[in-house]
């Protein structure tokens, strides 16, 4: 069961204060499906003295495994699960994560940016021909990273497995 520090109102997405994140070192996981599901998800592999404490001060609710960090910030979830899944239920739990699929697939997973519709020849000439030939309207890009992603079978897999998750 997470420990939830925060202590005020949470707002969900598509709001004037939509809930954004920071996760710690040891949720890289969580953080991608956060990401999927069109979450603001900072998140590194390691953080230098003082990162978290400026997300926090950003806004940013603080995912933590740490029982410590977590103790630190008011603006925090102690996520104690192993599973990505459990991980997802525990954060749900907190603060009712939206079930709105509008805004599944909107950021990168590896960089956390918005994506952006590709233009149609910068997507032929970086996604293979037969990706272009089925998907080439719905082609997107993350100008941060460079990151081609279409609705492949790939993306399935996660729907579906966010599906039989609840969300």
């Amino acid at each position: 069961m997470p420990k939830v520090n925060t202590t005020e109102t949470i707002s969900p997405m598509n709001t004037t204060n939509p809930i954004i994140f920071v996760a710690d070192t040891m949720l890289g996981k969580l953080a991608r499906y956060l990401r999927i599901m069109g979450y603001d998800t900072f998140y590194q592999t390691s953080y230098p003295d003082q990162r978290l404490s400026e997300l926090v001060k950003e806004g940013r609710i603080l995912l933590t495994r740490n029982h410590e960090t977590a103790n630190q910030y008011l603006n925090s979830i102690f996520v104690d699960c192993d599973l990505v899944k459990d991980q997802l239920k525990a954060v749900d739990k907190s603060l009712k994560l939206t079930r709105d699929r509008r805004d599944w697939f909107t950021r990168c997973i590896v960089c956390n940016s918005p994506l952006s519709k590709a233009e149609l020849e910068v997507a032929r000439q970086n996604v293979p021909d037969f990706v272009f030939s089925k998907y080439h309207e719905r082609i997107v890009f993350c100008p941060t990273c460079k990151r081609f992603y279409w609705p492949g079978s790939h993306r399935e897999r996660m729907v579906e497995r966010l599906t039989d998750w609840g969300y």
